[in-house]
């Protein structure tokens, strides 16, 4: 008998959350084993774990054949290049548009990354209050602040263009960036100046790849905390640094 595929994620982790979707996408059966990392000793620093992805962080994509594979983005294109079918990549348009359109899914995953990245300073938010926070640190959140509301007009823009975030077609590309724009929406991000995203998030919510791989425990419509508004708090005039 042959072993099982197996995926160990973190509950509500952008980086996880990924992967599922994308395995789901394929059709693929596979084992989920979840780690939690709220309690101590983490379960990402257990040895058993650590034997598969030294640096301890999830997702780590275990396959029948023990092949290992970590980190999201990567896990991504791996699973395209060897579970074509069903495709995760846009299909050509025209003679000559493949090239295009797999730089285009591609680019686009990865720049979800740099969108992660952006808003990550508030997430200093999520234990520690205003007061605890030092000089630089508020001023990250608050720059955090407004490099999100510049991230969001890009990809507004291009939801305008097609049907998903990289095409007509739900590609690697979305399974890359709808977790990191549903994560942000947890954390108290509101969509409504931003009618195409927020039309955008609702179509990829309802796939049946991405209910069955919400996180375990929340519901979309209750942020825990409201991240955004503490960090609009700090932005407020008279609310001071030092």
């Amino acid at each position: 008998m042959s072993a099982q595929r197996a995926v160990y994620f973190v509950n509500g982790s952008i980086s996880s959350w990924r992967v599922l979707l994308a395995v789901r996408e394929k059709g693929l059966a596979f084992e989920p084993r979840r780690l939690r990392v709220m309690r101590e000793p983490r379960e990402t620093r257990a040895a058993e774990f650590l034997a598969l992805n030294p640096r301890g962080q999830a997702p780590v994509l275990v396959e029948p054949d023990g092949t290992v594979m970590n980190e999201s983005l990567a896990i991504l294109t791996y699973l395209e290049m060897r579970y074509p079918d069903p495709p995760l990549l846009p299909p050509p348009a025209e003679p000559g548009a493949l090239a295009r359109a797999l730089a285009r899914a591609l680019a686009r995953a990865q720049e979800s990354e740099a969108t992660a990245c952006v808003y990550d300073p508030l997430e200093s938010l999520f234990e520690a209050g205003p007061d605890a926070l030092s000089p630089d640190r508020r001023a990250a959140i608050v720059g955090a602040l407004a490099g999100v509301e510049r991230e969001l007009a890009l990809w507004e823009a291009r939801a305008q263009r097609t049907r998903f975030i990289a095409s007509d077609a739900f590609t690697l590309a979305d399974c890359a960036f709808c977790p990191v724009l549903a994560y942000m929406q947890r954390r108290g991000l509101s969509l409504a100046g931003h009618p195409a995203l927020d039309a955008y998030e609702r179509r990829v919510r309802g796939r049946p790849s991405a209910v069955a791989s919400y996180p375990e425990g929340w519901s979309h419509d209750l942020a825990r905390p409201d991240l955004f508004a503490k960090a609009r708090a700090l932005a407020a005039p008279g609310i001071s640094g030092s």
